[in-house]
């Protein structure tokens, strides 16, 4: 198929697409085209890290979100450490350059595009100036796709696991605690317990978050297999993205479509009433796939309740 858009007039389409509703006609010219678009694609990701400021302004922020699941998609190993130094930068940045993926796809995405060096991934987790759900959430999830696809051993795991509890992390009730220890214990690494209870006698785990009773129990009796429902690399951008509430209208572009009704709307609205529709009510708060989990797990609806 031939296409009249150079790689660059497609990204600015992307840019200047309105928010609602999602663009899948250009995303999936961007995945048809994705060997051609790929050194574009690479640059974004580049240039965002030297100038993140300007992907915040505008639509500029669906290149990098694009840019990471379609090189994510095709497995473009070339993406791994642009992706890790872009990820390095101030934490407000990048909390509102990546916003719900980085506790959502964002492991996944890292795992997708792991180059076989996992250097610059420990370089995150380890550097106490990164966005702290970045150091645990993202890693973390990602080193345990990688650990399910066989790019990294067990061992290694439990290595790098214990180098972080014992020293590595530093000594402040973080995110990155509650993530690594949750690590070890779902994994059930049992070197890591008395690890793990230095850090609850320490208060470096919130016990909101697995349960500290849980952490002790779950490591030390070899861990669990619902971790594993969270893993898996990127094969299909549109469905990883389409369902964002991002591309919903919000309550107030709603109220300005309700001021442009017609002043007849509700002889209209008669004319075109139909007696035997059923009028569905719901009984309880509609609950997005990005929302936490009603049960209260603490986790994305779509990665708990919403997956099964």
């Amino acid at each position: 198929m031939a296409f009249s858009d150079t790689p660059a007039e497609l990204l600015k389409r992307l840019v200047d697409a309105p928010d609602h509703p999602y663009p899948r006609d250009i995303i999936q010219e961007m995945i048809d085209r994705h060997e051609e678009l790929t050194p574009a694609l690479l640059e974004v990701l580049a240039d965002a890290a030297r100038l993140p400021e300007y992907y915040l302004e505008g639509g500029n922020w669906k290149l990098v979100t694009f840019a990471c699941y379609v090189l994510a998609q095709f497995r473009v190993t070339a993406a791994f450490k642009p992706l890790c130094t872009l990820l390095a930068g101030e934490e407000d940045t990048i909390d509102e350059l990546f916003g719900d993926m980085i506790t959502g796809d964002l492991g996944n995405i890292l795992a997708s595009v792991y180059d076989g060096d996992d250097a610059p991934l420990r370089a995150l987790v380890e550097n106490k100036d990164v966005y702290e759900y970045v150091r645990g959430s993202a890693a973390a999830l990602c080193y345990q796709c990688l650990l399910v696809e066989g790019k990294i051993s067990r061992e290694a795991l439990e290595a790098y696991a214990t180098e972080l509890l014992g020293g590595k992390l530093e000594q402040k009730p973080g995110i990155y605690w509650d993530c690594w220890t949750a690590f070890c214990a779902d994994l059930g690494f049992a070197s890591t317990v008395p690890l793990i209870q230095k850090a609850i006698d320490n208060k470096l785990c919130d016990p909101w978050f697995y349960g500290l009773k849980e952490l002790i129990q779950s490591a030390g009796n070899g861990g669990t297999e619902d971790w594993k429902n969270f893993t898996g690399l990127i094969d299909d951008t549109i469905e990883e993205t389409s369902w964002w509430a991002t591309w919903e209208k919000t309550q107030d572009e709603e109220d300005e479509d309700d001021d442009d009704f017609p002043e007849d709307w509700e002889a209209a609205l008669l004319e075109n009433y139909a007696p035997e529709t059923t009028t569905v009510v719901r009984t309880e708060p509609k609950v997005g796939r990005n929302d936490p989990c009603p049960c209260g797990s603490g986790k994305k609806y779509k990665k708990c309740c919403g997956a099964v």
